[in-house]
């Protein structure tokens, strides 16, 4: 009975000597670790305070000369989100006619000495937010007004009621198309009035990301042909019903670019 309990205990510590192996053996996995990346990006301060025009390149990577030719000194105002310019208007110099008709001039382009732009809009979005969705609306909000003095009273004459029509309206940009404006949110002609803010940037697609950069809306290429030129892209209706007096008018159009909530 001796011997048999001695039997019992050796099986005994063999047993628990196989149990306690068994960690031993089965080890972690020792030949995939996986390291850490990090990377920190702070806003460019520079948007505060940069004035230059982009440079807009065709998909080939060439210069694009459709809508600027020569150099532009005309001064951006410096944004993250917004409207950095609008090229003045300039419909020259006109010939009074009243012969029954609605009177319509055509915008010249902007020209410097030692340049040449299609009329445009340059907006810019370079937020660091989840939505890019945006709206860009137009509207006369001083219609062309002169002052006329005849002896010793003079008054303001206005020619309220007239429209203005953009069309042949494109987009350039300087960002990748898959994170730009698309050509698809911008319309292809709009009518301007004093009634109303007129839409003419869309930027409400379910793609957020799309509208960042800096984008021109032109109206109207350089070296386009016929109806299709810059020359002939930006009229202003004047009806046959107003009067037209010498001088030099001046008026208003109010650009407005409003995030989407």
């Amino acid at each position: 009975m001796k011997f048999t309990h001695k039997l019992c205990s050796v099986a005994l510590l063999a047993t628990v000597g196989v149990a306690i192996a068994v960690p031993s053996i089965t080890k972690a996995d020792d030949t995939t670790f996986k390291g850490d990346m990090d990377i920190q990006f702070t806003r460019n301060t520079a948007d505060d305070t940069d004035t230059t025009r982009p440079t807009l390149t065709d998909s080939n990577g060439s210069l694009d000369t459709e809508i600027i030719s020569g150099t532009i000194t005309r001064p951006l105002k410096p944004v993250v989100f917004g409207i950095q310019d609008v090229t003045p208007l300039s419909f020259g110099k006109n010939a009074i006619v009243t012969d029954g008709n609605d009177r319509v001039f055509w915008a010249k382009n902007y020209t410097e000495p030692k340049g040449i732009m299609a009329n445009n809009v340059a907006i810019k979005d370079v937020r660091s937010t989840l939505n890019h969705n945006y709206t860009l609306t137009a509207q006369i909000t001083k219609p062309m007004t002169v002052k006329v003095k005849e002896g010793s009273e003079t008054v303001d004459r206005k020619l309220d009621g007239s429209t203005l029509l953009y069309r042949n309206i494109g987009r350039k940009t300087n960002v990748a198309e898959e994170i730009a404006l698309p050509a698809s949110a911008v319309v292809a002609k709009a009518v301007v009035t004093e009634d109303e803010a007129t839409t003419i940037v869309d930027n409400n697609g379910a793609d957020k990301d799309k509208g960042q950069g800096q984008t021109y809306i032109h109206f109207g290429k350089l070296n386009a042909a016929g109806d299709l030129n810059s020359t002939k892209s930006v009229s202003l209706t004047v009806g046959k019903e107003k009067s037209i007096f010498e001088g030099n008018y001046t008026g208003e159009v109010t650009w407005v670019m409003t995030a989407a909530k």
